[in-house]
């Protein structure tokens, strides 16, 4: 596991290659935690084929605990070879995220992206959220030093980076977010933002803490 330390005042990215990496989000200085896991060639196929027939789609599902991941697809595509593989990835990353936070309930977002979803750097207003993006280029991301944050209340300003200095979370990595609504960490929300696709649909799944 290695770490991005920057000055005291500065959030640090923990990075590595195993599972257990994502608990060192719990750290009040850490903002960014990611799982440099592996590629899987029991899910590819599916990957494939989904975001082919899919074009620009985007779903959303409350998990109860124990709710599988299959909710939140269209029928057809369950019936796509490797669906049951994909589903149990997503409902494994589902179970590691109600494990480290115990949120009441959890936030599913499926989206296919032929387009840049988010194409400025900006933060997110919610406690922690994980990403992983199953095909295509993975979100983009800047290390705390290089951030320009606003002098007060207000949106994040434009950020002039070198695009050399932009750092990007690897495909299939699993990636845990911390933002601005997590406690203690008010004006300190990673800041990221979607990558271009390339020409190749990208396939993102996030999970959010959800409360009533």
């Amino acid at each position: 596991m290695t770490q991005h330390p920057h000055n005291l005042e500065h959030s640090l990215s923990v990075h590595g290659k195993n599972v257990q990496c994502l608990a060192e989000i719990l750290r009040d200085n850490v903002n960014l935690a990611v799982w440099q896991r592996p590629r899987n060639n029991h899910w590819a196929a599916f990957v494939n084929e989904f975001c082919n027939r899919a074009g620009n789609l985007e779903r959303f599902v409350s998990l109860e605990r124990g709710q599988s991941a299959a909710t939140a697809l269209p029928g057809w595509a369950l019936d796509i070879e490797g669906s049951n593989h994909w589903i149990a990835d997503v409902d494994e990353l589902a179970e590691m995220y109600q494990c480290l936070f115990e949120p009441e309930a959890i936030g599913l977002r499926i989206h296919v992206l032929a387009d840049t979803m988010c194409p400025r750097f900006h933060v997110d207003r919610v406690p922690v959220r994980l990403l992983c993006t199953y095909r295509g280029p993975g979100t983009e991301w800047l290390p705390d030093p290089l951030v320009t944050r606003p002098a007060g209340e207000g949106p994040l300003p434009e950020q002039s980076v070198p695009s050399d200095r932009i750092q990007t979370i690897p495909t299939a990595a699993v990636a845990l977010l911390k933002g601005e609504a997590w406690e203690g960490n008010e004006g300190r929300g990673l800041v990221h933002r979607s990558p271009q696709p390339n020409g190749t649909p990208r396939l993102v799944v996030g999970l959010d803490w959800l409360s009533s």
